[in-house]
């Protein structure tokens, strides 16, 4: 067996969204003029590729995961077929009762994009979306077994909008992520104004040598905790990137090595599997530089 190298994988099951958020970067793809979707059979295929392979992760996202309609019949499969764990990135605006209750029965756990505690500044971030409705469906979620937690994309330097987000997190006990917005000058920076306000409910906090610091917060009886991502993008650190980094496999099969950077080639699916490994092994010993 060919090891991949690769540490995590994050498979694009579509290039659509329902969000029109001002800071995406829809995952690096550039065709959002027309809408393309992982079909099923393709998605087997593929597990069938990395599912004796030592990945630490398979995150399925998109655009919008779930206006895929194979979404849930793809988690249930990777579910079972693969032993790492297995991650969907989604706002969570499209999730149904009878979804929640058949992913409660797998591993999957959510990563949920939410950029604002004020329903105002939601619906203007993403364009379209209802605050309090996601925040029901984040509590469904969490009521179900299922673990979740917040991405919030820090576009700013705005202090209130930081502590109402950490606030929120202790409050739901909602695991929180901060990422620093990339491409926006001096967001490489914002930890600066983030730090000290973690700081005033920190427990305990440490580097995790990944790029990320990891906070434990306390605040009137309630817990959470809080990483805040320092992307490899601002210091252009490949090393790390290629270690703790992820790879992209595009709707259309193609390779992405970074969202900053244009697809590759197209994995091929139709020959032995070993085919499709190498292919993902060169590319990872020629992903030299950013």
């Amino acid at each position: 067996m060919s090891k991949i190298y690769w540490d995590k994988i994050r498979l694009l099951v579509t290039n659509y969204c329902n969000y029109h958020c001002s800071f995406c970067h829809n995952e690096g793809q550039s065709q959002r003029d027309s809408a393309v979707f992982m079909d099923y059979s393709t998605f087997e295929r593929f597990v069938e590729i990395i599912k004796d392979q030592e990945i630490s992760e398979l995150c399925f996202s998109g655009g919008e995961p779930f206006l895929n309609p194979n979404l849930v019949q793809m988690i249930e499969y990777a579910d079972k077929s693969l032993a790492c764990e297995i991650g969907c990135a989604s706002n969570l605006s499209l999730i149904s009762e009878e979804q929640i209750r058949r992913l409660s029965k797998t591993r999957v756990k959510f990563n949920v994009q939410f950029p604002y505690v004020t329903p105002e500044k939601f619906h203007r971030s993403t364009g379209n979306g209802d605050m309090d409705r996601t925040v029901g469906r984040i509590m469904a979620v969490k009521n179900a077994g299922i673990a979740i937690g917040l991405n919030t994309v820090v576009q700013s330097k705005s202090e209130d909008d930081v502590r109402n987000m950490v606030l929120f997190a202790l409050d739901s006990e909602l695991p929180l992520k901060f990422l620093p917005q990339i491409g926006l000058f001096g967001s490489g920076d914002f930890k600066g104004f983030v730090y000290p306000i973690l700081k005033e409910y920190a427990v305990e906090y440490y580097d995790k040598g990944t790029g990320a610091t990891k906070w434990l917060l306390e605040h009137k009886n309630h817990k959470t905790t809080v990483l805040y991502i320092d992307s490899p993008c601002f210091t252009q650190d490949i090393e790390r990137c290629k270690k703790y980094g992820e790879i992209r496999i595009l709707p259309d099969m193609y390779i992405q090595t970074c969202i900053l950077k244009n697809k590759t080639i197209r994995l091929n699916l139709e020959d032995d599997k070993t085919v499709a490994q190498k292919q993902l092994i060169e590319i990872w010993k020629n992903f030299n530089h950013c």
